[in-house]
């Protein structure tokens, strides 16, 4: 675990969406750049920084994989 009263001022720590952990978003990380999560190492692009957004680099593979679930299923 991240000891957040220390490393507030130098990075911001986001939520993990799969897994719940912490995702480090350092001072110096700009847009397009990609950060993991510490527990289940996913991988997340850096949308924005102002303020921090970030998109899952799997969640296109996911819609794919959904999109042809529901197809097999009619």
């Amino acid at each position: 675990m991240v000891d957040r009263e220390n490393d507030e001022e130098e990075s911001q720590i986001e939520e993990c969406t799969i897994c719940g952990g912490d995702i480090i978003v350092d001072s110096y990380c700009e847009e397009d750049d990609i950060v993991y999560c510490n527990d289940c190492e996913a991988e997340y692009l850096i949308r924005s920084t102002d303020p921090i957004r970030l998109k899952r680099l799997d969640d296109e593979d996911v819609d794919d994989a959904e999109d042809s679930y529901d197809e097999e299923d009619e």
